[in-house]
């Protein structure tokens, strides 16, 4: 019991020290900052040495060829990173081996996730028959015709002054603000996220307040 209340009064008193930054820039909020950078490197230190560093050494020095390949190609490249680090100049240039591998994949399964997770679905459901009831069939038009709009905003090689370029500039004038309208939707949702984690926190403070003080 004893630790639990002395882990919740550490808990607030970084919460208080965290949220001291709404009077500006202060030592109390640079420590809690540090503070998490730090917790937070190291543990991701800890997890990548038990759950990665260790037991890929371990299985490469089983010695069988699976796990050559397997560990001892990544380990090889990620000794390929220690010359940029050192800032040996010579040998900087081995580490853009590896770190092309790394954002050419990042990149490449970015693009595949925009695609399979946002492109395919958002084609499917504008491409739905108009079925169901009044509210489907409502909502699939709005769908098509936001979807429509919002590429318009995004059309430049239309010549202005054509009929085709004028019909384009309209759709796209109504596009933004169908943008504007999706972008207020995103931030209001990130308020309310943000928002409910302010009060637990703070409800969080003042359950710590009063179970030290016996309130």
């Amino acid at each position: 019991m004893t630790q639990d209340i002395v882990v919740n009064i550490i808990a607030a008193l970084v919460t208080l020290m965290a949220l001291s930054r709404v009077a500006g820039d202060n030592p109390l909020f640079r420590i809690a900052q540090y503070l998490f950078v730090g917790t937070s490197l190291g543990l991701a230190f800890v997890v990548a040495y038990h759950q990665v560093l260790r037991p890929a050494v371990l299985r490469l020095l089983e010695g069988s060829t699976p796990a050559l390949w397997l560990y001892g190609v990544p380990f090889l490249l990620g000794m390929l990173l220690l010359p940029r680090i050192a800032g040996e100049q010579r040998l900087s240039w081995l580490a853009n081996i590896p770190l092309a591998l790394v954002f050419g994949v990042g990149g490449a399964l970015a693009i595949g996730g925009a695609i399979i997770g946002t492109l395919l679905p958002q084609i499917r459901d504008t491409a739905r028959p108009l079925s169901g009831g009044i509210g489907e069939i409502v909502g699939v038009v709005v769908l098509v015709v936001g979807t429509v709009l919002t590429i318009a905003s995004f059309y430049y090689t239309t010549p202005p002054e054509s009929r085709s370029g004028r019909i384009v500039r309209g759709a796209a004038a109504v596009g933004h603000w169908v943008i504007m309208v999706a972008f207020g939707f995103f931030f209001a949702s990130a308020l309310q996220s943000y928002t409910s984690a302010l009060v637990e926190r703070i409800n969080f403070v003042l359950a710590t307040v009063r179970n030290l003080f016996g309130i």
